[in-house]
């Protein structure tokens, strides 16, 4: 049986940030007060949209696939994540 919408719980538990819900998803309907966005448009945000996007912003800030990037800012609350590359040091560690 395939799912009909998703709550916001539900896309925190995915790894979306709360506050970004509306931005990404588009307005949610509300049923007895919760919150819930259509599967069909959830499930097409993230190939249709969202890693298009990764791959531009990856290619932008590190056009050399080997190097090394770190996302900083989970809480999109606050702003827009920072890419940075990362010092050699710190990228070997990291793998």
């Amino acid at each position: 049986m395939s799912k009909d919408f998703y709550t916001a719980p539900e896309l925190a538990d995915l790894g979306y940030v709360s506050e970004r819900l509306t931005s990404i998803f588009g307005e949610p309907d509300s049923v007895d007060g919760e919150l819930r966005w259509d599967a069909d448009t959830v499930d097409a945000v993230e190939p249709d949209v969202l890693a298009p996007a990764a791959r531009i912003m990856f290619d932008a800030f590190a056009p050399d696939p080997n190097t090394p990037v770190q996302m900083n800012g989970s809480n999109l609350a606050l702003g827009w994540p920072q890419m940075k590359q990362m010092p050699a040091r710190a990228a070997m560690r990291e793998s």
